[in-house]
C-alpha cells in the first residue's frame, strides 16, 4: 500500500462511520420491520437483511475512499484461523454445557437444563443425538466453498490463468472466477459473510489503527442492528431476556473484532457467525424462533446468546480491553524515549 493509502486509512473516518451506520440501520431495520409484520414467514427477507451492511460497506468503501471490495480481506489466512473460526462454538459449547450441568447440581433444580435428543430432526432422516454430528460435518463440508473463494485470492489463481492464455482468450479467467465464486452464494444467501463484510471488513477496519475503539464502535452498533428481533413473537414481552440478548451481542462483537484484525481476513469472524449460527441453536435452543436444541430447560439463561453466552464472552471482551491497552502503552514507551532523544 502506498504512503497515500496508509494516510488515508488511518485518518478519523468519522463522516463515512455515520453514513456507513445509519443507512446499514435504516434499511436493515425496515426489512426486519417487513418480516415481523409480514408474520415472520419470509425467512428469504431475514437474511437478505443479514447482507445488507456488507453492501452499504462495500458501497460506502467505494464512495468515500475509493477502496475496491478486495481491501474487505477476502484472502486465504492460513489453516490456523480458518480452524479457530469453526471449531470455536464448539469450544463455547463445551464450556456452556458442563457449567450449566454444575449449576442443575449445586441448585438441585432438574429442569434448569434437560437432555432432549428426541426433539432434534436432521438431513437425510437422521434424528436424534446423531443429528448433531451429522450437521456439523455437513456444515464443514460446505464450507469448501467459502476456502475455494479465498484460496483463489491468496494465490491469485484468476490472475495466473489470464496470464497464461493468449490474449483473445482471456475472458475465460473469469469463467474461472465465476466457479470458484458462484458456489459462495449459489447454497444460499451469504448472509454471515455479507454482514460480517460491513460490520467487521468495513467498520473494525476503518478503525483498526485503534484496535480498542473499533471494538468498542462495534458494539452498541451490532446490538443495535438485532434490536428489531426482541420484537419478535418468540422475544416479545420478555424484558430481561431481550436485554440479556442484547448485551450479549454486543461484548460478542469484541471477540468478532479481535478474530478479523489478528488474521486480516473476513474470513476467520465469517466462518465464526456461520458456525455459531448452527452449532448453538443445535445444542442450546434458537432464541430467533423457539427451535429445540440438544439441551432444554431454562434457555435464556444457559443459551451463548443469553446469561451464560453474555458472560463468557465478556470474559474474553474484558481480556482483549486489558490487553490493548497494555499494548498501546508499551508502543507509547517505545515511542518516547526516541522522540525525546537530542542529539549531542
Amino acid at each position: 500500500m502506498s504512503p497515500t493509502g496508509m494516510l488515508r486509512n488511518m485518518r478519523n473516518p468519522r463522516k463515512e462511520t455515520l453514513t456507513f451506520i445509519a443507512v446499514s440501520l435504516a434499511v436493515s431495520w425496515t426489512m426486519a420491520v417487513l418480516f415481523i409484520t409480514g408474520g415472520e414467514k419470509s425467512v428469504w427477507l431475514m437474511r437478505w437483511m443479514m447482507c445488507v451492511p456488507g453492501i452499504v460497506g462495500l458501497a460506502c468503501s467505494w464512495f468515500f475512499r475509493r477502496e475496491p471490495p478486495s481491501a474487505v480481506g477476502f484472502s486465504f489466512p492460513g489453516w490456523k484461523w480458518w480452524f479457530l473460526g469453526l471449531a470455536l462454538p464448539l469450544a463455547y459449547g463445551a464450556v456452556i454445557a458442563p457449567l450449566a450441568y454444575a449449576i442443575r447440581f449445586a441448585t438441585g433444580d432438574a429442569s434448569f437444563i434437560t437432555y432432549q435428543p428426541e426433539l432434534l430432526k436432521g438431513p437425510f432422516g437422521v434424528t436424534g443425538v446423531a443429528t448433531v454430528p451429522v450437521m456439523i460435518l455437513l456444515f464443514w463440508a460446505l464450507t469448501v466453498t467459502w476456502w475455494l473463494a479465498a484460496a483463489s485470492v491468496r494465490w491469485r489463481w484468476v490472475e495466473k490463468l489470464g496470464a497464461k492464455l493468449p490474449e483473445r482468450w482471456r475472458w475465460l479467467r473469469y469463467g474461472l472466477a465465476a466457479l470458484v465464486w458462484g458456489p459462495v452464494v449459489g447454497f444460499g444467501v451469504p448472509s454471515e459473510l455479507g454482514e460480517e463484510v460491513g460490520w467487521r471488513g468495513t467498520l473494525v477496519r476503518w478503525w483498526m489503527h485503534r484496535p480498542a475503539l473499533a471494538a468498542a464502535i462495534t458494539m452498541p452498533v451490532w446490538a443495535a442492528f438485532h434490536l428489531p428481533l426482541i420484537f419478535s413473537s418468540t422475544q416479545r414481552g420478555h424484558v430481561g431476556q431481550n436485554v440479556t440478548f442484547l448485551v450479549s451481542i454486543a461484548v460478542a462483537a469484541v471477540v468478532f473484532a479481535q478474530l478479523y484484525m489478528a488474521s486480516r481476513s473476513i474470513w476467520p469472524p465469517a466462518l465464526f457467525h456461520i458456525s455459531w449460527n448452527i452449532i448453538n441453536p443445535l445444542l442450546f435452543g434458537s432464541v430467533y424462533n423457539g427451535r429445540p436444541g440438544l439441551f432444554g430447560g431454562q434457555v435464556w439463561v444457559f443459551n451463548g446468546e443469553g446469561v451464560f453466552g453474555l458472560v463468557l464472552h465478556g470474559l474474553v471482551a474484558v481480556w482483549l480491553f486489558r490487553h490493548w491497552k497494555r499494548s498501546a502503552r508499551s508502543t507509547e514507551s517505545a515511542v518516547l524515549p526516541e522522540s525525546s532523544a537530542t542529539p549531542a
